[in-house]
């Protein structure tokens, strides 16, 4: 399914703008080229702004708002888009998860969302501040099932810091399960687990968690913060993150010696 054919305008404001921008370029009888040209960026700008795999610039919206006469209408949804909290970075996120050929993740305090067990997920989530602890339940199950539950998963490239997997969450009973599922996902061909030791020292993971997808032709970054995730999609923003990612990457512990940390963990709750 094309990306422009899962566009919900209803469902975000970046959502009915690309879904829009799209109908405004075909009402003026436009190529995706001919406002490519109109805007000075390529034919592939135009298609990920009318996909929703990058946003509308602030100064592509005003050129779009003059010449096709709009009264600042674009100009003005990008400003909503940038200052509202729409409260579904999670649903984003997981719809960009089910679409992306590989994953790229640093956690420095908790297994992540995609790695918990039921069990683990409940404990963390319960700890926080969903309104619905079931229906958050769920929704990160769910996750879970869309991603690995394809036929090809994604490449997932996971590094953890030592908190991560000693940090006990629900008890002894809930950590066993946790790192156990830990342990059988780092033997999995498409699933590799690293750990950053606690002798690693300051590093630039200390500026909080953050997820690499590569979605179709281009890598997209998610960072999160205390109460709502951030994508970042302008190339040099994504780039700044990865480079974050290969600096971690240099000081992880490799694969065999991670999984025998993994279970020297595990051997403390058995």
């Amino acid at each position: 399914m094309l990306a422009r054919e899962s566009l919900d305008p209803s469902r975000s404001i970046w959502h009915f703008m690309a879904f829009h921008l799209r109908r405004y370029r075909k009402a003026h009888g436009m190529s995706g080229q001919a406002l490519g040209d109109l805007l000075d960026c390529d034919r592939s700008t135009v298609s990920r702004y009318e996909s929703n795999t990058l946003k509308l610039k602030r100064e592509h919206a005003e050129i779009i708002d003059r010449v096709w006469n709009t009264d600042g209408m674009f100009t003005a949804l990008v400003g909503f888009a940038e200052r509202a909290d729409e409260g579904n970075w999670l649903l984003e996120l997981a719809e960009l998860e089910a679409r992306s050929s590989r994953l790229r993740m640093w956690e420095s305090s908790v297994i992540p969302g995609l790695f918990q067990t039921p069990d683990y997920a409940r404990a963390a989530l319960s700890a926080g501040t969903a309104e619905d602890l079931e229906a958050a339940l769920d929704r990160r199950l769910a996750r879970q099932a869309t991603v690995f539950g394809k036929t090809k998963p994604p490449r997932v490239t996971a590094l953890l810091s030592w908190a991560a997997v000693s940090q006990i969450v629900g008890g002894p009973d809930v950590m066993r399960g946790q790192l156990t599922r830990l342990i059988e996902l780092s033997e999995l061909p498409f699933i590799s687990i690293r750990i950053v030791e606690k002798n690693a020292g300051a590093h630039p993971g200390l500026d909080g968690p953050f997820v690499l997808l590569t979605v179709g032709d281009r890598d997209l970054a998610y960072t999160e913060a205390a109460t709502r995730g951030c994508f970042l999609m302008d190339p040099f923003d994504v780039q700044e993150v990865a480079v974050r990612y290969d600096l971690m990457s240099d000081i992880a512990a490799p694969v065999g010696p991670s999984r025998a940390l993994l279970e020297a963990e595990l051997e403390k709750f058995t």
